[in-house]
């Protein structure tokens, strides 16, 4: 009998470890085995093994089936002699790796995403850092309504409904309102919205190209007395007049509203949407000024004792009540200019000036539609904001270019709006 030990050993000295080689090893010492029982020379195993071809199936865990290469390999070091150092059957795999498929990238972007946010929402005081990411990317502002504790604001005629991911709906009176002033579409942090006083912490404004108003206001209407003796709204502290759908309208106070009179200021509110001619019902009292604050007849109050306003003019003019629209980039440095249009009796529109999208002179005649003054600061701003704005300035009362974002320029804009002076001084 052939003695086939010397073939075995030869097989185990290069045989690796790997699951390829085992499986093919096995294979081989059992091919040995069975021409070793029909007493078979060992040019006949030789032989042999050259007319088979182990099949070797695919192993999910290890790899790709062994290559053709490999079994010739194995066959030739089985003849191999001592004299050639041995070597490995075959060179080992690399170990398999979890490589991220485009599934996984984008789950684990969205994580990051919502990680992120989560911060910047539990963060106190000011979202400045949000509200630029929100107007950089439009699709993070979507993302916030994920969570259950943001909420998306639906105004109304008289306050606002708000809504989270679950249909969960809060109602807010106008005094809520006037405190954030939220527009159609934004978004709101909210706690203790389980119980009856839910309590709004942070105000994210959606991105100003996709903001969609569905409620016109006309504020500050005077109540006159019509010869009806009716008490009637029909224009504003600013003389701009009472206008519906674009039609001139006379609006009729209720008989039931309480404590106004002939003189008394309100703020009107109706549906963007008509449903055939306007009534009289469809229009809302939204508001009733106090009368300490908001009279006609009563002239700005004058600056005695108390605490320091946060911004101190440099002119002297007054607002009367008016509306100015500041048009800046990124709606920046807002507390600012608010404190400064309040200095001199005014309120303040805000719109971005980088608007980018089609029709700017429209969009921002739309925006700018309740602004008495318009004011824009020159080195914030796009060419087609600056193109848009020369084109509609007649339908405002003043224009002016500010030329960079510090308070004094803007100051000195609005009173070069409000007396008609240039609308740019150079230098």
């Amino acid at each position: 009998m052939h003695d086939y030990r010397k073939e075995v050993q030869q097989l185990l000295d290069v045989m690796g470890n790997s699951e390829q080689e085992l499986i093919l090893g096995a294979k081989a010492i059992q091919l040995i085995l069975q021409m070793a029982a029909k007493g078979n020379s060992a040019q006949g195993i030789e032989e042999k093994q050259a007319s088979v071809t182990p099949e070797v199936k695919e192993d999910e865990e290890e790899g790709p089936q062994a290559r053709p290469e490999v079994e010739s390999d194995l066959k030739s070091k089985l003849v191999a002699k001592d004299e050639k150092e041995p070597r490995p059957l075959v060179q080992k795999a690399e170990p398999m790796v979890d490589r991220p498929t485009d599934v996984s990238k984008e789950k684990a972007k969205i994580d990051r995403t919502s990680q992120t946010l989560q911060t910047l929402l539990s963060e106190k005081g000011d979202s400045q850092a949000l509200d630029n990411w929100v107007q950089k990317d439009p699709k993070i502002f979507e993302r916030l309504f994920d969570m259950v504790m943001v909420y998306k604001v639906s105004t109304r005629r008289i306050g606002f409904k708000a809504y989270n991911k679950n249909n969960k709906e809060l109602r807010f009176r106008e005094t809520i309102r006037n405190q954030f002033n939220p527009k159609n579409g934004d978004a709101i942090l909210v706690s203790n919205a389980h119980t009856e006083s839910p309590r709004i912490t942070k105000l994210i404004r959606r991105p100003a190209e996709s903001y969609y108003p569905n409620t016109v206001t006309f504020d500050r209407g005077v109540v006159e007395v019509n010869a009806d003796n009716e008490l009637i709204v029909k224009r504003n502290v600013s003389g701009k007049k009472l206008r519906v759908d674009g039609e001139l309208f006379e609006y009729k106070l209720p008989a039931q509203a309480y404590n106004i009179h002939e003189g008394s200021i309100v703020r009107l509110r109706w549906y963007a949407n008509s449903h055939g001619e306007r009534q009289n019902e469809d229009i809302s009292l939204a508001w009733v000024y106090p009368e300490r604050q908001e009279k006609v007849t009563t002239p700005a109050p004058k600056k005695e004792k108390g605490p320091k306003p946060q911004y101190q003019p440099t002119i002297e003019f007054d607002l009367e009540g008016r509306t100015v629209g500041v048009v800046v980039g990124r709606e920046l440095y807002r507390d600012k200019y608010e404190a400064i249009i309040e200095a001199h009796n005014g309120k303040m529109l805000m719109v971005d000036a980088f608007y980018h999208r089609r029709d700017p002179e429209n969009y921002f005649s739309r925006r700018l539609s309740e602004a008495d003054y318009v004011v824009m600061v020159q080195n914030q701003n796009k060419h087609n904001t600056s193109y848009a704005l020369a084109k509609i300035k007649d339908q405002f009362q003043g224009f002016a270019v500010a030329k960079n974002l510090t308070g004094i320029q803007v100051e000195q804009a609005i009173y070069r709006a409000v007396k008609g002076l240039p609308a740019f001084v150079a230098g």
